[in-house]
């Protein structure tokens, strides 16, 4: 290849100054602070963080006037394969004087990792070009995110259901027992939804009690809904949800049912979690 980059120079169809080598990408770096150390894989990332990727340019041609012009495009991946970010573009160009001899391009690239996304590693691909002697080189590098590991789900679910006692609490009610005149506070994920274009998403669900004989006493469908869409297939929705209980309500094992629709996938399903008010 170089001969071939120094062959076009001479003949003047690039009008530049062959490179020492090949093309190559070196001293990638992940970083969590954009101008920070390198932390290799000694960090754990999380959903929702942003991940810096930096490295540097060897044997770059110039033009005889001392131009650099190099592109690039970044693209990330979860554990799967799945694409989380677009492919990223840049491009670097400087002019050189006789002082940057030993000058190598410095690229920086933020990847924002999804909210929420599963554990495991993730891989960087690298391609980059030199637009001057049109030579391309390509390199991978990895960081591993913590997160949940996802199951995989072939129709709609509700789970990783839990009553708690306030809106913060960090571990669910091993019995789900409350007061009359308490707020009752309940978490769960809805999952195995479809996507339409551009990973639409239209979930909704809707909430009913049921009183100690069986009979609805509250209904509220839609209570919520979700319509988004996003570069990367949201895999679950984390919800959230409390209902007052009215002073004075009768001690007794009640019903909450929740129901969820998934409007694209044209799918539904229900869930039933006793509590007890005393």
């Amino acid at each position: 290849m170089l001969t071939r980059v120094l062959a076009l120079c001479a003949a003047g169809a690039l009008n530049c100054w062959g490179a020492a080598g090949p093309l190559r990408i070196i001293h990638i770096g992940i970083h969590q602070i954009e101008d920070g150390p390198a932390v290799g894989d000694r960090v754990k990332f999380v959903p929702g963080e942003t991940v810096y990727v930096s490295f540097d340019v060897e044997n770059y041609a110039r033009t005889k006037e001392e131009s650099v012009s190099i592109s690039w495009i970044v693209d990330a991946a979860d554990p799967k394969g799945v694409s989380i970010i677009p492919p990223a573009p840049g491009k670097k160009e400087a002019n050189l004087v006789p002082e940057d001899k030993d000058w190598l391009p410095r690229i920086r690239q933020a990847i924002a990792v999804p909210s929420p996304a599963p554990g495991g590693d993730y891989s960087v691909h690298i391609q980059l070009t030199d637009q001057n002697s049109k030579q391309t080189a390509v390199a991978d590098t990895k960081f591993t995110v913590s997160g949940p590991e996802l199951p995989p789900v072939k129709a709609l679910e509700l789970r990783s259901f839990g009553f708690y006692r306030t809106e913060d609490a960090p571990e669910a009610l091993m019995t789900a027992t409350y007061s009359s005149g308490d707020t009752m506070f309940a978490r769960f994920q809805i999952a195995g939804f479809k996507y339409g274009p551009q990973n639409a998403i239209e979930v909704t669900y809707g909430i009913s009690i049921a009183g100690p004989d069986g009979k609805v006493l509250y209904t509220e469908d839609p209570a919520v809904e979700e319509k988004s869409a996003s570069f990367y297939p949201r895999p679950y929705i984390d919800s959230n949800m409390n209902l007052s209980l009215k002073p004075g309500t009768k001690a007794g094992e009640y019903t909450l049912i929740i129901t969820a629709h998934d409007k694209i996938g044209h799918q539904n399903v229900d869930i039933r979690k006793p509590f007890h008010v005393e």
